[in-house]
């Protein structure tokens, strides 16, 4: 996906003549917005014993809702075509799972989604409606009480996202208001104690591990943007 972005980037741009696009068509945009999104995830945890034998499979899917802050800078070449960058400073989190265990001890988990990262291209279509497609980068931060003592390790994962917004500027000024929905979609990704499928000992109570897939969310976005060079 990210190669498919950069081809199309440089398409994009290659488009204009030198001609046609100066450095007085080029300008920056910065944003501040506020997002409400729904996500929903399938993850299996499959529980080893000291022998290595498969103790317990438990599967689970659901759906949460979140809202964050985020920030963003695009470089316009022309009026039709930007490439922007966005970071969310919070993390996102998921509710926490709690379990009971056979022997009636407590196991709790849940997940921070850090670094929210979306490297994108932005294609303006005349009125206001904008196209958007882009890269995802998120760190996933797993916290985890487990009767064992034992602990997640923390794991990246990627993917993309498309959408659809309408920008208008405010009184023919450099400020604009946006209105934006995105559809993301992330790898999946696995997650284990620390211990192999055939490193189990009394000691380390054999393997845990988690695997998440169908990771995905719908995203509601209104910023408020400011170009510079407009």
């Amino acid at each position: 996906m990210k190669k498919i972005l950069t081809i199309i980037s440089v398409v994009s741009l290659m488009s204009f003549n030198s001609n046609a696009l100066e450095v007085s068509d080029m300008s920056v945009t910065a944003g501040l917005s506020y997002n409400s999104a729904v996500y929903g995830a399938s993850a299996t945890e499959t529980n080893r014993a000291e022998d290595n034998t498969i103790k317990t499979i438990q599967s689970e899917s659901g759906v949460f809702t979140d809202s964050h802050a985020s920030g963003f800078i695009e470089l316009n070449a022309g009026e039709f075509v930007s490439i922007g960058f966005e970071h969310t400073p919070d993390a996102i989190t998921t509710p926490q799972a709690d379990r009971t265990t056979n022997t009636n001890a407590s196991t709790t988990v849940s997940v921070d989604f850090n670094d929210l990262n979306i490297s994108y291209i932005k294609l303006n279509i005349p009125g206001g409606v904008y196209l958007k497609a882009g890269y995802v980068e998120t760190d996933l931060d797993v916290k985890e009480s487990m009767a064992s003592g034992s602990t997640y390790s923390n794991v990246s994962t990627s993917g993309s996202v498309v959408g659809v917004g309408y920008d208008r500027a405010i009184n023919d000024s450099p400020v604009s208001v946006r209105l934006e929905g995105t559809y993301m979609e992330l790898d999946d990704v696995s997650s284990t104690n620390g211990v192999s499928a055939s490193g189990g000992t009394i000691a380390n109570g054999g393997q845990n591990k988690i695997d998440a897939s169908s990771l995905e969310g719908l995203n509601a976005k209104l910023a408020i943007t400011y170009t510079f060079g407009k």
